[in-house]
């Protein structure tokens, strides 16, 4: 199935279909994950209320974390810096605002409950880890006008308003210290509204 998968996405790219190609290579990653032999079936949950009643109801799920602690994924005042966490997904949860999984930070206490296999990183089914609030996309379309606009694309992107950041703690408890940094990082970047705590 793999070496399929891999085809396939050398085939998308030669024909420059990037974001298909890239859909395909997040598949190649999660089939990977000790456990997962095929693609997973996902279920589509819309809105951030409705995912993180389906991780309270539904502990444990398996995370994939595309984005482990220590890498950049956000521009921070200007520039890269390395984020305190780990950032993934739930791979069984879709997210139909950017069909992916509903994206995830992790309390940095919980680091260690990560694995890495072939370069993938990912937290094991039956871990204890549930919501303990989320961080909004900013609505604000001027703003992202603002932030996005380029010569070839003059009015800038639209707003993945949907495209909420559920936060994961142990148990469902993060220490203040925990929340200090998660705060400290988002609050510095315009992507984002205050987070909303449980």
């Amino acid at each position: 199935m793999r070496s399929r998968l891999i085809l396939l996405k050398d085939s998308l790219r030669g024909r420059n279909l990037l974001s298909e190609a890239l859909l395909v290579d997040r598949l190649i990653k999660i089939s990977s994950i000790p456990g997962i032999d095929s693609p997973t079936e996902e279920v589509d949950i819309e809105g951030v209320d409705e995912a993180m009643g389906h991780l309270e109801n539904n502990p444990g799920l398996l995370l994939h974390l595309d984005n482990p602690i220590g890498t950049i994924k956000w521009t921070v005042e200007g520039e890269g810096k390395p984020m305190p966490f780990h950032y993934g997904e739930v791979i069984e949860a879709n997210n139909p605002s950017d069909d992916m999984g509903w994206d995830v930070v992790i309390a940095p206490e919980a680091t260690g409950e990560s694995k890495e296999e072939e370069g993938v990183h990912y937290i094991p089914a039956g871990h204890d880890l549930r919501p303990v609030g989320y961080i909004p996309v900013n609505p604000d379309e001027e703003t992202w006008v603002r932030n996005t606009s380029t010569e070839e694309n003059p009015d800038g992107k639209e707003p993945p308003v949907g495209n909420d950041k559920i936060i994961l703690a142990p148990n469902g408890e993060i220490s203040a210290d925990d929340a200090t940094k998660i705060e400290a990082f988002f609050g510095k970047i315009w992507n984002f509204n205050d987070i909303v705590w449980l």
